[in-house]
């Protein structure tokens, strides 16, 4: 299914999408750290489009309005959901027309496929490093974590911010939110990058600025 969100993201200002069933990611091209909320998503697009089923009416799409994206759902038979990060001047048309073109592969993949666990997430970094804390970040932080913040959007894009927000939130409740672990918070965010390059790319722009800490 990799291959059928591959061509999506071949449509212009489609930045992400996955796949979801039932809870489970079934592929993806967003960060893993988003597997949770996209599952979340999934389910409550699902229920929309069952409840308005139930009522007599019929929804082909939704539109979920962030800042300066568009996340759009749309459902497959069976349960399967579609959801896609795009910019707000998309041909939405064509998206939709795309989508509803690929719905058949999707479901006779899905058909030929052995049931499977949703996608796992990233592995922690340095467990025996990790203690409980939760503790508030640092303003004095915010310079640093803004840099970290740049790097990574350079290299996946507008969902560079909501992906750093679940690291951050990872980070906290594993770690004491100080610069000597702000590595740590690199290696979370690194391990999220799926390209190779992409991600040697991005821990090699904040060299620098680890070594300074």
């Amino acid at each position: 299914m990799k291959d059928i969100l591959e061509e999506l993201g071949s449509l212009g200002g489609v930045y992400h999408g996955c796949i979801v069933k039932e809870g489970d990611v079934l592929a993806t091209t967003f960060p893993s750290l988003l597997n949770e909320n996209l599952t979340s998503i999934g389910k409550i697009t699902d229920r929309i489009f069952k409840g308005a089923s139930s009522v007599k009416r019929s929804y082909d799409e939704i539109y979920f309005e962030m800042e300066e994206n568009y996340l759009l759902g749309y459902p497959v038979d069976g349960g399967i959901v579609v959801l896609l990060l795009t910019g707000k001047d998309v041909n939405f048309a064509l998206i939709h027309m795309t989508v509803k073109s690929a719905a058949p592969q999707i479901s006779e993949e899905l058909a030929s496929q052995s049931p499977k666990d949703p996608v796992p997430p990233p592995p922690s970094a340095s467990p025996a490093m990790q203690r409980p804390t939760n503790q508030k970040i640092d303003h004095g932080l915010k310079p640093y974590l803004n840099e970290i913040l740049e790097s990574l959007t350079l290299q996946i894009g507008p969902v560079a911010r909501i992906t750093m927000g679940e690291a951050l939130k990872t980070w906290r409740s594993s770690f004491e939110p100080s610069r000597k672990n702000l590595p740590v918070l690199v290696d979370i965010l690194a391990e999220d990058i799926d390209d190779e390059a992409s991600r040697q790319e991005f821990r090699d722009e904040l060299e620098t600025l680890l070594n300074k800490i």
